[in-house]
């Protein structure tokens, strides 16, 4: 998306910023279009939209963090719930459908948030089907996960058989481990603290990790007011949606490592406070009851709620410096060289014991280099006896190396894993290296490929038939 705004002239960093608006902006629409549906009321639909968009958390993400793959899956969470809720209503085919590609949407923008997501959504679905009796929907639902699955086949795939070849443990490891990053109570409904820096092990975080004080006061509120009222079982979807904004909490909070401990793959979520993301939108789209409990001056109430929402919480939304950077200095010179190493652990090729701590030489001893793109990489080497030749290029599944029209054997060598071979002649010659899809790079291609035409293909045809 953001490539589309570069395209037609804007920066590359005004294209990120723009992303980062849109995903306050578009997270709002989508609130409010899913709070609109479950509470029948405009002006509730308001209050959670507000509530989404004005949580500390959001601030976080966007000004602190810049996580721009979690901010976008603001947007798509509402989405999947609202078409559920009209596949649930309609029992159309197009919805399933939807919800299925938005489900692939989810996969492919922030895989991680469709980790977190997924308790919300299960137990949502769970309760809607007890509610409604529509047993007969839960085998249609399951099929569609084949949509999602397949549809991001191309990213899936490779996950589940080549993780083997990088230290995907490395991201679970050290400052990366989970236990050292839950969050106490007070950081989470009492603080105001406010800070640009990171998490750290303990509680003395450099950043906010709040839900949000009208995020969690007002749902408890709501529920003491119907309780009151004795009206609980008329507002099931509150309670359900407090609940699951409370049980979302809990997992940010050291009390619930057994389950951290017994899930495994919660581990790749790092930092616990994560689920605080889905705690907000729990507890904002219960805020939308809100209009539905009081019968006189709904708009003034409506309008005083929000302004005090958007005056707590305002102050958060905004940068701490403001740096005067061109696209150019970013993308050369030193800032370039600190951007490329900053995350080198995270997914380096598994194939040598050791993490380079500098930049590899431009040719290797023999060698010149010759051309170097993204995928294709060509050296002159000389030879003087047969023996080992080691290039400055990671070894990784799917690189091929040719010379003077053969195919050299090639494999990984020494403390960083570099591509080596004893397969060059004595003399100077030409030697190729290639970047290709292995075997299962390409059956996921093909899948995704495939399943995106018959995908919009059948919901051409769905629609066209359903309306």
């Amino acid at each position: 998306m953001g490539e589309i705004f570069h395209l037609i002239g804007i920066p590359i960093l005004d294209s990120l910023k723009i992303l980062f608006a849109f995903s306050l902006i578009g997270s709002g629409i989508t609130m409010y279009l899913l709070a609109k549906k479950i509470w029948k009321n405009s002006l509730g639909a308001l209050i959670s939209a507000v509530l989404y968009v004005y949580a500390p958390y959001r601030a976080v993400d966007v000004w602190v963090r810049g996580a721009l793959p979690e901010a976008l899956a603001f947007i798509i969470f509402p989405l999947i719930i609202l078409k559920f809720e009209d596949f649930l209503e309609r029992e159309k085919k197009k919805d399933l459908l939807l919800l299925g590609g938005l489900l692939a949407i989810l996969i492919l923008t922030h895989n991680l948030s469709l980790l977190l997501f997924t308790p919300f959504l299960v137990i949502w679905i769970i309760y809607k089907i007890i509610l409604t009796k529509k047993f007969k929907l839960v085998w249609l639902l399951i099929a569609s996960l084949t949509i999602p699955i397949s549809i991001s086949a191309f990213y899936i795939l490779p996950i589940f058989f080549e993780s083997k070849f990088i230290t995907l443990q490395a991201t679970i490891r050290e400052y990366f481990d989970f236990r050292g990053h839950f969050v106490d109570f007070y950081q989470l409904l009492i603080s105001r603290f406010w800070g640009y820096g990171a998490s750290v092990f303990g509680p003395e975080d450099e950043m906010s990790l709040s839900v949000g004080h009208f995020q969690w006061i007002l749902p408890i509120m709501l529920i003491a007011i119907v309780s009151i009222k004795k009206k609980l079982r008329k507002y099931n979807n509150l309670i359900i949606l407090i609940i699951i904004g409370w049980l979302t909490i809990f997992l940010t909070h050291n009390q619930s490592t057994f389950i951290w401990e017994l899930v495994k793959p919660m581990a790749y979520i790092q930092f616990p406070w994560r689920f605080i993301g889905i705690s907000v939108f729990a507890f904002a789209l219960s805020g939308g009851c809100f209009v539905n409990l009081i019968k006189k001056h709904q708009i003034f109430f409506v309008s005083f709620m929000v302004f005090l929402i958007i005056i707590i919480n305002f102050s958060f939304f905004r940068e701490d410096i403001w740096y005067k950077v061109t696209d150019n200095e970013l993308t050369s010179g030193e800032k370039w060289k600190v951007q490329t190493a900053a995350s080198i652990k995270d997914y380096w090729p598994s194939y040598g014991p050791d993490v380079p701590t500098s930049y590899s030489p431009t040719d290797p001893k023999e060698g010149k280099l010759i051309e170097k793109t993204s995928n294709k990489i060509i050296y002159s080497v000389t030879k003087k006896k047969l023996s080992e030749t080691v290039f400055p290029i990671t070894y990784f599944p799917g690189w091929q190396a040719f010379s003077e029209g053969r195919v050299l054997d090639i494999y990984p060598s020494g403390r960083y894993g570099l591509i080596a071979t004893k397969s060059l002649l004595k003399g100077e010659q030409i030697v190729i290296f290639r970047f290709s899809n292995t075997r299962i790079r390409t059956i996921g291609n093909v899948i995704s490929f495939v399943s995106l035409i018959i995908y919009f293909l059948l919901l051409r045809r769905i629609e066209k038939y359903e309306n």
